[in-house]
């Protein structure tokens, strides 16, 4: 039904072998809170897989990838755990350094750091604000030849593992969003200090920290883009987002569906196995329909991706959203079905799909909820009209 690339495929296979690898480990690793050695552990997995550097230039010790390889990947991995899917689609912030970055210098440091395997965390929501950019209270302000940044960060995803942090503050409270500047900030730089891990019902795999900068110095170099230009970057980071978390969701269906499949075929009620019964062939046919379709949707919108290079105009903005709106709602109602079929079994974490319900949870709030998301669509079909 689709058709891939050898280059897509293989890293499709490549995601495989190495979710195959972390299944095995997955459920001592969900029981453990924050960046445990068993964390490491799995991590590393997909590390040694290459999966933590696809969008990196092959030149610069990465994959090249494109966009459609880097949802193959996340499903794949998905398939097992919501959080470390979500790994890989956060290193897509090395598009944002190498496709932003004016200083040559800075550039080629990040990118041979993240080739190497360091993590970096995008701090941008705050506690009082959320994502409302054009109330961000943290603030980046003219010091000689540099900048100083105060300021808290919450649930900053991966924070208390980062190597790197891009950081965005307000350099001019005057012009709103376009008064929001972005920095790249190295962990162990002064002033800068992370929080307690905080402990998460799902996605226990992308553990989210506060981050403190209290008169963090940086210098002129370590500005991301333009001064005041943040916005169109959050724009890139925030559509990769949404069609990473529908993949993400996609990928937790996938799995849950497999689990209660298997399930259905090996358990006996009444006398025949569990699947011969109507009312479970009726489940199980709506969840395999229903996952084929978001399939379909996300692998579409992807392709187009690839084929306009186009991650920051509005009607990318509008096919992320939908993506992210209609398969994390899939996600939620597949899994549930999976624990149901399990019956009383479902809630044994040995059977997987009660984590799988939990992170296919998270799918519907993060990158903004999903109401957030039937907003913005909308919003779009208001200006068609």
């Amino acid at each position: 039904m689709h058709v891939f690339t050898p280059a897509q495929t293989a890293v499709r296979d490549k995601a495989a072998a190495a979710t195959r690898e972390l299944s095995k480990i997955i459920i001592d690793i969900d029981r453990q809170t924050g960046h445990s050695k068993e964390w490491w552990d799995g991590l590393h997995i997909l590390e040694n897989a290459g999966l933590l550097r696809l969008y990196i230039p092959t030149e610069k010790g990465g994959e090249s990838a494109d966009i459609l390889s880097l949802v193959l990947a996340q499903e794949e991995v998905a398939k097992v755990d919501g959080g470390y899917s979500n790994i890989v689609s956060h290193e897509a912030c090395a598009y944002a350094i190498f496709t932003n970055c004016q200083d040559e210098a800075l550039r080629e440091r990040a990118i041979k750091s993240m080739a190497e395997g360091s993590l970096t965390c995008i701090a941008i929501t705050e506690p009082e604000t959320g994502t409302d950019l054009a109330q961000m209270q943290t603030k980046a302000v003219p010091d000689g030849d540099g900048w100083i940044i105060s300021g808290h960060k919450r649930v900053a995803s991966l924070a208390g593992a980062a190597g790197m942090y891009l950081v965005f503050a307000m350099t001019d409270p005057s012009q709103g969003t376009r008064g929001i500047s972005a920095f790249v900030v190295d962990a162990g730089t002064p002033g800068l200090s992370v929080g307690e891990v905080d402990d998460l019902m799902g996605f226990r795999q992308l553990p989210p920290a506060d981050v403190f900068f209290d008169n963090v110095r940086v210098s002129r170099s370590q500005l991301l883009g333009e001064e005041g230009g943040a916005f169109k970057l959050f724009a890139q980071a925030l559509n990769l987002g949404r069609l990473g978390g529908g993949t993400q969701a996609l990928g937790i269906a996938q799995g849950a569906y497999e689990h209660a499949l298997a399930y259905a075929k090996k358990r006996h009620t009444f006398g025949k196995p569990l699947i011969q019964h109507q009312a479970i062939q009726f489940s199980l046919a709506e969840m395999a329909t229903q996952i084929e379709a978001s399939r379909a949707l996300i692998y579409q919108v992807a392709r187009w991706m690839d084929a306009t290079n186009d991650i920051t105009s509005r009607e990318t903005a509008t096919r992320c959203a939908m993506v992210k709106m209609q398969a994390s709602d899939m996600a939620m109602k597949v899994t549930i079905d999976a624990v149901q079929i399990f019956g009383a079994y479902g809630n044994y974490r040995e059977n997987h799909v009660e984590r799988l319900m939990r992170d296919a949870k998270v799918t519907q709030l993060v990158d903004g909820p999903n109401e957030l998301m039937k907003m913005r669509i909308g919003h779009a079909l208001i200006r068609e009209a």
